[in-house]
């Protein structure tokens, strides 16, 4: 384990580089982590035919990175949290106004057919022009 530890403190201006060149400002620590996850998974998998230490756990670490803000982006839009503008909530007068209309549609309807009452209806509630 004391080569790896030596590893770390060897990569860690690495981390960092790779977390600023990747312009992440927020849970910088978090992204770290999943760094230093990433540099020990480098430094297992390591075989002398991929190349240089170095250039693989680059590799590995950014697209490490990459996936974790990936998947935290993923959660943050499905976890967004509902904004006032979003529900369509109407005041009572308006929905008095709207039985109205359609009160007064009823009254137009009685000597339509049943596709005449239908066009009526999506053309004026649903706005369908055809």
């Amino acid at each position: 384990m004391e080569d790896f530890s030596a590893l770390t403190k060897e990569f860690t201006p690495m981390i960092h580089h790779i977390i600023r060149s990747l312009s992440i400002y927020k849970n910088k620590e978090e992204y770290f982590q999943v760094g230093l996850i990433a540099l020990w998974e480098s430094f297992r998998n390591f075989n002398e035919e991929y190349g240089q230490f170095s250039n693989y756990a680059y590799t590995v670490i950014k697209g490490k990175i990459l996936n974790e803000l990936k998947h935290h982006h993923k959660y943050e839009i499905r976890t967004e949290p509902f904004d006032s503008f979003i529900l369509d909530i109407k005041d009572p007068f308006s929905m008095h106004e709207e039985t109205f209309a359609i009160d007064n549609i009823l009254t137009y309807m009685e000597g339509l057919t049943l596709n005449q009452q239908r066009w009526l209806l999506q053309t004026y509630l649903e706005n369908k022009n055809r």
